[in-house]
């Protein structure tokens, strides 16, 4: 136990209240408001240096280094979502409970456990919907460092602690009592997030076996695209079962081969080595096993990957299925498929486990794999400046150590162009450099679907809109049913039509061309059609290339729907929308929420801000028509 790691740490755990009683009545739409939550939370943890560290489905478990940092992190993160939720219908909202503990924490890799995990846990537990639970030893830290209003509820008897934990509320609006007056149910407490309770006991003497089987040995130097693939097993004598282990364990090595041409795939000889030694011998960072136990004709197949460095399971699933030999080869390539999908698919398992080492290793340390999943699984998610400019310098590497990588050369002209249009840190000739990468990577991969789709966003910040549509084309007929392309296509192509409503003078003074009503209503089209295929709200584009249709022809009410369909609280520009459109329909109140707003994002000279933006992407249409609607609202 003494060698175990241990530190002292802060924990925020959180979940949404009644989420089961939510998915049960529309899950679609549970699902959509979780993700736009999610968006708040990991952007705002991002900019707090804080780290999630654990997640199950609706609940969240993050680690920081300052009680302060996490409290105050805490509280903008439960006002955003309050706030969000006054612009929604309330069958549409969710509310998060929040409970922060400071204590001391086993280590086991990206893991914590241990009695600092555990109070969080319970406190939250027992927070009021929509507030937040800080346990005593964070309160003696922060009380004197916050506005907002704590109110003390005593000591609390809380499942499975065995000593009574003093808590206290905290209250995010002023005015309210919810804090104040909550009373604490002991029924509640410890009822929420079994999956970090449960499990600790077991996952505990795990962590012990394998502190044990690996202190003392040699460090093993892995490479992160490296994967060892182990022949599935079975105990089965019968040969359609032996046939089938042996197909799954080729067809997975040939599609992950397939999958991702900068994976190295290293395909076993036998299963019966250890995962050390595997380690030690191929460099692999990651290992594929599993096995096929039967009972009868039911079979279930079982599948694992494995950090061959600490021989953590990081993922596994378990198909059960009937099994008919007129039906094996179907069996099979369904099994398959669900595997593939899981891993480098939809799931994308293993780039979200491989970009978690850009978190902790500098920018020239990152390999070309690792960089590109730090860009998509980190960078994307968390829109956080820092990490921009951390995937931007692994990127700059990327490209000169791997030179025939067209997925480097591509987040490289995709980042450079975010890095004018979004970031504002470069000015437009940079577009130039960001052209030149994209067109590298369609040089080395002449079916990249994702290179086009970013050309064509370069050239749409850079007017060139007939290109734009050829390059947009192009990535639709390679990639007809992906939703990131269409979605992103929809918005830029959606955005390049401003001002095809406005007035003869204003088509005059910003050279409006007469396709830019053709280009308004196919943005359009696309975005729902992009839509349709997002289940879950994950992609932007898919509202944002609806919006411009409905703005530039000011039919508000439409602005609204596709606005809240998707909200987005940290963008200046989705306030602006839902403010023009809720000005439009006569909801002052709401309007002013938001142009406030907008000037909070923006700060100083915000209309001068508002217009660079607007002058970036095409909207300067826009700009003066609203105008007189931003002074209304004391935008200065």
């Amino acid at each position: 136990m003494d060698s175990q790691k241990r530190k002292l740490t802060t924990i925020l755990a959180m979940d949404v209240v009644n989420y089961s009683k939510k998915m049960a009545v529309d899950d679609e739409g549970t699902l959509k408001q979780l993700s736009v939550c999610k968006k708040i939370i990991e952007k705002t943890i991002a900019s707090a240096e804080g780290r999630i560290f654990n997640t199950a489905g609706d609940a969240f478990m993050i680690e920081f280094t300052s009680p302060v940092q996490a409290v105050n992190s805490a509280i903008k993160i439960q006002k955003e979502i309050h706030n969000l939720n006054k612009e929604l219908r309330e069958d549409k909202t969710l509310e998060f409970r929040i409970g922060i503990n400071m204590g001391d924490v086993l280590i086991q890799e990206d893991n914590l456990f241990g009695d600092g995990v555990n109070v969080a846990s319970r406190l939250e537990s027992i927070a009021p919907p929509g507030r937040i639970c800080i346990s005593g030893s964070v309160y003696s830290l922060v009380s004197n460092n916050i506005k907002e209003k704590i109110y003390s509820k005593g000591s609390q008897k809380l499942k499975n602690i065995n000593r009574p934990i003093d808590a206290y509320f905290i209250e995010i609006e002023e005015g309210s009592n919810v804090a104040k007056d909550f009373k604490v149910s002991q029924s509640k407490a410890g009822n929420k997030n079994i999956f970090l309770i449960g499990g600790v006991a077991a996952s505990f003497f795990v962590i012990l076996l394998v502190f044990v089987m690996f202190k003392d040995s040699n460090e093993i130097n892995v490479n992160l695209n490296s994967i060892a693939i182990s022949p599935i097993t079975t105990a089965s004598k019968e040969q359609e079962k032996i046939n089938l282990a042996a197909g799954l364990t080729q067809d997975i090595a040939a599609s992950l081969t397939r999958a991702s041409k900068k994976l190295n795939i290293i395909k076993l000889n036998s299963a019966d080595e250890s995962i050390v030694n595997i380690a030690k011998k191929t460099g692999a960072k990651y290992l594929i096993n599993g096995d096929i136990k039967e009972a009868g004709k039911n079979i279930r197949v079982t599948i694992n990957l494995v950090d061959a460095e600490n021989s953590n399971i990081v993922w596994t699933d378990k198909y059960d299925k009937t099994l008919e030999i007129d039906n094996l080869f179907t069996l099979q390539d369904e099994v398959v498929s669900n595997i593939i999908d899981a891993l480098v698919g939809n799931g994308d398992i293993l780039s979200k486990e491989v970009s978690k080492v850009g978190l902790t290793a500098t920018a020239q340390n990152l390999d070309s794999y690792a960089c590109i999943n730090f860009t998509k699984n980190q960078f994307f998610p968390s829109f956080s400046f820092d990490y921009y400019n951390k995937a931007v310098e692994c990127l700059e590497k990327s490209i000169i150590d791997d030179p025939q990588y067209a997925e480097a050369w591509q987040y490289y002209g995709y980042l450079l162009a975010w890095g004018y249009s979004i970031f504002e840190v470069y000015e437009q000739d940079i577009l130039t450099k960001a052209l030149e990468a994209v067109q590298e990577a369609i040089r080395l991969d002449s079916n990249y679907a994702m290179a086009y789709r970013t050309k064509a966003e370069i050239e749409f910040y850079a007017g060139n809109f007939e290109q734009m549509l050829k390059d947009g084309k192009k990535a639709l007929e390679i990639a007809p049913n992906d939703l990131q392309i269409i979605g992103g296509i929809a918005y830029i192509t959606g955005l390049s039509g401003w001002g095809c409503h406005s007035s003869e003078e204003l088509k005059k003074k910003y050279n409006i061309d007469k396709k830019a009503c053709y280009r308004l209503e196919r943005g359009r089209e696309l975005g729902v059609l992009a839509a349709k295929l997002d289940k879950v709200n994950s992609n932007l584009g898919d509202n944002f290339g609806q919006v411009a249709f409905y703005q530039d022809s000011q039919n508000w009410e439409k602005v609204l729907e596709v606005m809240e369909d998707t909200p987005v609280p940290f963008l200046w520009w989705w306030h602006h929308y839902m403010g023009c459109a809720n000005h439009g329909l006569g909801n002052k109140d709401k309007a002013q929420n938001h142009f406030n707003k907008i000037a909070e994002i923006l700060g100083d000279n915000t209309l001068e801000k508002m217009k660079k933006g607007m002058i970036i992407w095409h909207e300067m249409t826009v700009y003066e028509e609203m105008m007189p609607v931003y002074l209304e609202y004391g935008l200065k």
